[in-house]
């Protein structure tokens, strides 16, 4: 009788994995399924690189198995990823502890991953990859009687799966329709591939994680109802699967929950990722998140545009605005009691004064990772020759100087990338990609657009009512000293910002309509000097003040502002609820 060791089940998977990483251009370019967002060969890379970099080969089963299904929990990636991960997590599960498995006890460990992986789908769709390891692991069972050794074992189970795979592109119609099979289920069978090689006792050739541009060939027209993909690794230490599926299926589609044994990692596509991260803190530490716009993937795809703007989330503007107008975004990380949240999408406002009042520390920003925009730079670059980045005042924020060192370094590669430091930020800074999004729906260049936006820049003005000196001064921007004395007093304070793009006090009132009749004279004496171009309104959950600012406004300068948003996480730390503000670009 023929076993299994550790170090073979080891190299399984890093003989798969290899086999997958030859193929990953193909499998992004049939990926159709669940959406056509040509990532499904990245993801599975991603997960399956993770497992042979991170997993330690011992000669015991189990405790390989183990490193192996930890290792993919922390790097699953994409629904193909989760349910990969989600396929081991299942062996495992079934493995009972064993030091050297026979092959009849895999073939019954793989029929109860089986069958562990379909429970753990909200809507297990069939003509995917989650029906070939279905016939594969029935293949493993079916053919064990005739195998003459291992390496029939796995190969006549491979070739069920070949065949199954083949049978997926009449079993969903989006496949029968581009012509194409499942591209998650073609990545297992490749990963099937390579365990053969294994056991064929071929040198394999292991292979960089380089680029490789797409091609869009494919028809999709079905509507997407949900947006982000959405995933989270929570740590955690007693909960039940069902709980968490039941908690979170009103949020979205494609949800799954893989349950390690201290960790569970879900995916769920979903329009709220912020209420998703909000409902998963009740679980336990969340140790990661990820939130892939879907939408804004395809829209990039098919951009008939050679031209994308990027801005940071520093930038308040109305967010519907930035995803029909193809603007990506860079957030900024908010870190609340060592979790890291990203602004604008897995926090809001509300979550963020709610997790302030219920936390011994205050939170703090951080830029984002130079890994995060070293990948978004190389995604953007497949689908567009020129990138303008309008970016937060270089003296307000250190993203400014993050981003730019990655931009240097494309430059110097001969990429066409241009960055513009605003000298401002939040409303003020939203108005300069208003401008810069209308500029190139008219059909100017990226010259033309950098040119105006440095001229426009100086004449930006940016006005911020605060309610209390208390979040700038835990936030650090104020000393506390000071911070205590304007409280004891009740003043609030005006900020804005100078000509070198740093903080400055505005002015002081004892009230707010002391505030409002400072800010209303300044804003009259600019429109009767120079003219105002265009203006904007954002608050910090002050719906009513914000209100009163548009009737005022609207009736001084003549027209509606250009639109009305919200202030980002990253600076309602600093401005704090309550806060309102009016920016405008002068004539």
């Amino acid at each position: 009788m023929e076993y299994l060791t550790g170090h073979d089940l080891y190299q399984m998977f890093n003989y798969g994995t290899t086999f997958v990483v030859k193929k990953r251009k193909k499998l992004n370019d049939i990926n159709v399924f669940p959406v056509p967002d040509g990532d499904t060969g990245n993801n599975l890379v991603y997960t399956m690189q993770t497992i042979s970099r991170e997993s330690k080969p011992q000669e015991s089963f189990q405790t390989t198995l183990d490193s192996i299904s930890d290792s993919a929990l922390i790097g699953a990636r994409g629904n193909s990823g989760v349910i990969f991960a989600q396929f081991v997590n299942g062996l495992r599960t079934a493995s009972k502890g064993k030091e050297l498995v026979s092959l009849d006890e895999f073939a019954d460990m793989a029929l109860e991953s089986v069958e562990h992986t379909y429970s753990s789908l909200s809507n297990p769709v069939e003509g995917t990859m989650i029906t070939v390891i279905k016939e594969w692991a029935k293949g493993l069972k079916e053919t064990l009687s005739a195998a003459k050794n291992i390496k029939d074992f796995f190969l006549v189970a491979y070739t069920i799966a070949e065949q199954a795979l083949e049978k997926t592109k009449e079993q969903l119609a989006i496949l029968k329709k581009n012509n194409v099979v499942d591209s998650g289920a073609m990545g297992f069978v490749l990963f099937l591939k390579g365990i053969n090689s294994y056991f064929n006792k071929e040198q394999i050739e292991e292979m960089a994680y380089e680029e490789l541009e797409i091609e869009n060939t494919h028809d999709f027209h079905e509507e997407i109802n949900f947006r982000y993909c959405t995933e989270g690794l929570v740590e955690y230490s007693n909960q039940k699967e069902e709980i968490i599926q039941e908690t979170l299926k009103p949020y979205g589609d494609s949800l799954i929950v893989v349950m390690g044994a201290k960790m569970f990692r879900i995916h769920i596509h979903t329009n709220q990722p912020e209420l998703v991260f909000q409902e998963l803190r009740k679980f336990g530490k969340v140790i990661s998140q990820k939130v892939d716009d879907m939408i804004g993937d395809i829209n990039m795809k098919y951009s008939e545009s050679d031209t994308v703007i990027v801005t940071d989330s520093i930038a308040d503007i109305d967010q519907n605005y930035l995803k029909e107008n193809n603007v990506v975004v860079i957030p900024l990380n908010v870190n609340i009691e060592g979790i890291t949240y990203f602004d604008k999408i897995t926090l809001n406002n509300e979550i963020l004064f709610d997790l302030i009042e219920n936390s011994l520390e205050y939170p703090t920003t951080a830029t984002p990772t130079i890994k995060y925009i070293n990948d978004l730079f190389s995604k953007l670059l497949l689908n567009y020759k020129n990138i303008l980045v309008v970016a937060v005042s270089s003296n307000l924020s250190a993203t400014f100087n993050v981003i730019k060192k990655e931009v240097d370094q494309l430059v110097a590669k001969g990429k066409n990338i241009r960055i513009v430091d605003t000298l401002t930020n939040s409303v003020a800074q939203g108005l300069l990609v208003n401008k810069a999004v209308e500029m190139l729906k008219n059909g100017k260049n990226i010259d033309e657009i950098e040119k105006v936006l440095n001229e426009e820049k100086a004449k930006s003005e940016i006005l911020v009512c605060l309610e209390t000196f208390k979040y700038a001064m835990m936030s650090g921007r104020l000393p506390k000293a000071v911070g205590k004395i304007g409280m004891f007093f009740g003043i609030r304070p005006i900020m804005s910002i100078d000509e070198l793009g740093k903080g400055a006090a505005f002015g002081f009132a004892l009230s707010q309509k002391g505030i409002t009749k400072k800010i209303v004279k300044h804003v009259k004496k600019d429109l009767e000097t120079k003219g105002i171009d265009r203006y904007a309104l954002i608050h910090c959950l002050n719906q009513e003040l914000l209100d009163e600012y548009k009737v005022l406004f609207t009736e001084i300068i003549g027209r509606e502002p250009e639109y009305i948003s919200e202030v980002s996480s990253a600076t309602a730390i600093h401005s704090g609820k309550g806060s309102v503000a009016i920016g405008y670009i002068k004539k």
